[in-house]
């Protein structure tokens, strides 16, 4: 479907009612802990930016939710409308002048979509940042964005027509986002998922999950820095590395999403008895899983997570081996049953009464230790060709990809591990206003330090399937 097109049909399709999800990262959106998250592109080459900002465009115009702005006065939820030509205009500069903190800042979706972006250019190198609302998209739909992007940037250069390499796209489906493939599988909700709604979010609710704790008179807040522009941190694994670590996941009849889970649990509980002394701890990582089906292949970027939530106790942590065990057992029950199914449909019900989903935001200081996401291989099915494993767009070679997730309240850390080309990064996101650069930095190291300690100690670390 031709950019044209795709927007006689976008204009049809509002105004679109919020999903509950949407809802959620709508009313959980505050200035101090913006639902926005970062991805960052750096470029072998200076971009060229007549053809870079019309790839924007031309790209925009494909996913409406992207190209979207917010009613928020209208029935129970608020629904999103065209934008009617609104679009932030894209920060260029060259690269003396620094990113800043703005990248995970707040955006206001009643005023403009959710999509911002900032680039960097020199002769040598090119930096992108793009910052999404998490209401427009998740991580998966960023990329899915970021890819057609790259796409439409490479024919521009070339002179050619982009429209036939970039993968078909109906907009109508975003009516059914919120439906997850459940009408496509003619599944129905009854009582017994109703109950099993109400039992994980009592849990969730009552269960007090242990804070990221620092020492106390510590200098707290994040100081400009060359590494630390954008807002987060990064370390990079080696292929050797992540080869053993897969390895040793296999071992266990685990994953290395499994492993990497279980290792980010030993850092976390070792990170508060080292800081505060304490040792009853009750860890949570809070785990985005995507709840995408075979229905939704067209679907442009949209938001199609769902939360899963990883308790554990100090006593877990104490024994590496059976944790890992366990971590294995609940992600494998999550991907089998769908289990994320059943926060949305918490979020379904909370949405139904006015008022309360922000109340009970409001209240809930934390439901989550950390976030932790491992991305896997991003942009593996692009068409563009290739330069060392590496994507060749045009006149530039895009040679890292990184981002981060959100953080709320309560919730200090956020982790994601993404694979591009020959690479993988640890990427660490923390709240300013109790970590310090330095105590990021300390963190990110603890944990990258135990991936080695894994990889040292295998297989005296991992248990037996």
């Amino acid at each position: 479907m031709r950019a044209t097109e795709l927007r006689e049909v976008t204009v049809v399709l509002f105004p679109l009612p919020f999903t509950p999800f949407e809802y959620y990262y709508w009313c959980d959106d505050r200035p101090e802990s913006p639902t926005t998250f970062p991805i960052e592109l750096v470029f072998r080459g200076p971009l060229q930016r007549t053809e870079f900002e019309q790839a924007i465009r031309s790209t925009v115009a494909r996913h409406p939710l992207l190209n979207a702005v917010v009613d928020p006065h209208t029935g129970r939820l608020p629904r999103w409308i065209d934008a009617k030509g609104r679009a932030a205009p894209i920060d260029w500069s060259d690269a003396t002048r620094p990113l800043g903190l703005s990248p995970i800042g707040f955006l206001d979706l009643t005023s403009l979509p959710g999509l911002r972006v900032q680039v960097r250019v020199s002769p040598e190198q090119s930096r992108v940042v793009l910052q999404f609302h998490h209401a427009c998209c998740d991580a998966l739909g960023g990329l899915q964005f970021i890819e057609e992007l790259l796409v439409v940037y490479d024919s521009l250069i070339a002179g050619s027509s982009w429209d036939v390499r970039l993968p078909p796209l109906n907009p109508e489906q975003l009516r059914l986002r919120g439906d997850y493939g459940l009408s496509a599988a003619d599944s129905r909700p009854g009582l017994r998922d109703a109950l099993i709604t109400a039992r994980i979010w009592a849990g969730s609710l009552l269960r007090r999950p242990s804070i990221l704790e620092t020492r106390h008179g510590e200098e707290q807040g994040h100081h400009a820095s060359p590494e630390d522009d954008r807002g987060y941190l990064t370390e990079t694994c080696s292929q050797d590395e992540i080869v053993q670590l897969q390895a040793i996941a296999s071992q266990a009849g685990a994953t290395l999403n499994d492993l990497m889970l279980r290792d980010l649990f030993l850092v976390l509980h070792r990170w508060n008895v080292e800081q505060s002394g304490a040792r009853r701890q009750r860890p949570t990582i809070n785990v985005p899983v995507s709840l995408r089906s075979r229905a939704d292949r067209e679907m442009p970027a949209a938001n199609s997570l769902g939360f899963w939530f990883l308790h554990r106790t100090a006593a877990d942590c104490a024994r590496p081996a059976a944790l890992l065990g366990s971590v294995r057992e609940e992600t494998a029950a999550v991907k089998k049953w769908r289990l994320p199914l059943y926060f949305i449909g918490g979020l379904g019900i909370a949405a139904r009464v006015p008022g309360l989903m922000r109340q009970m935001l409001r209240r809930k200081t934390s439901f989550a230790t950390a976030v932790f996401s491992n991305v896997g291989r991003v942009l593996s099915r692009s068409p563009l060709e290739r330069i060392d494993d590496r994507l060749q767009c045009g006149n530039v070679v895009l040679e890292h990809v990184t981002g981060v997730p959100p953080i709320r309240p309560g919730t200090r850390v956020a982790v994601v591990v993404v694979t591009y080309g020959n690479e993988t990064t640890i990427n660490l996101r923390s709240d300013p206003r109790y970590f310090s650069s330095s105590a990021s930095r300390q963190l990110l190291g603890q944990f990258r330090d135990q991936l080695r300690v894994t990889v040292e100690t295998a297989p005296s670390a991992v248990g037996s399937p």
